[in-house]
């Protein structure tokens, strides 16, 4: 008989894996429920997109929906919240890596014309405006989170222009330039048009913008 002692099967000597904090659980179910209402939304759109539907979707409970989200109105509204600010922080990503004037204006071209040939919630965008007019408190929180990122956007992308000055004020404010970009890349009549993308229509503004003020014009390709 062997002398040798017992070994202890690996497994047993494994660490088992932390358990969620209750607050890291509720984000965990919070974050499934939303990538779950996502897909239902997109495809069902708002009317067509039950409560139920998303539940199952999840994986979870009507229940424990109804415990993260008061109602499907809440969900929406927090899933397109959600959404547009994660699309306004990869722009902002990308015009924050890029110097030129030239790149600057052809990421804000590529970065538009793809979430045209992507899955989005583009249209959900628009009935969530629809939705809030006739809600002043819910008008007034998504007017301030639209301004938010305009103002965000618009910001980069004045760097096409020269510093201004009191002399040589900015062609146009950081907010309409920002508004300018999101508007047409979430307008509604591109999603129908296979020849055209929201990147051409971009890059025509925004050229014309830098050579209006005085630039060389730059590259016509997106």
């Amino acid at each position: 008989m062997s002398s040798d002692p017992i070994s202890t099967p690996a497994s047993s000597t494994m660490e088992r894996p932390a358990r969620l904090t209750r607050e890291q659980s509720r984000a965990q179910t919070r974050e499934r429920i939303l990538a779950s209402a996502a897909i239902v939304f997109t495809r069902e759109g708002y009317g067509g997109a039950s409560v139920d539907r998303i539940a199952e979707e999840a994986g979870y409970s009507k229940g424990a929906l109804y415990s993260n989200f008061a109602s499907k109105d809440v969900l929406f509204l927090e899933l397109v919240d959600v959404h547009s600010n994660s699309q306004v922080s990869e722009l902002c990503r990308l015009l924050d890596a890029v110097h030129t004037a030239e790149d600057i204006i052809a990421t804000t071209c590529s970065w538009a014309s793809g979430l045209q040939h992507e899955p989005d919630l583009r249209m959900l965008v628009l009935d969530m405006t629809r939705r809030v007019k006739g809600d002043p408190a819910l008008s007034a929180r998504h007017a301030r989170l639209f301004d938010e990122q305009w103002l965000a956007v618009g910001t980069r992308l004045l760097r096409i222009f020269p510093p201004a000055t009191a002399a040589t004020p900015a062609p146009v404010p950081p907010m309409v330039l920002g508004a300018l970009v999101m508007e047409l890349t979430y307008g509604n009549a591109m999603q129908l048009h296979a020849e055209l993308s929201a990147g051409d229509l971009i890059g025509v503004a925004l050229r014309a913008l830098y050579t209006a003020h005085g630039q060389p014009e730059t590259k016509a390709t997106a």
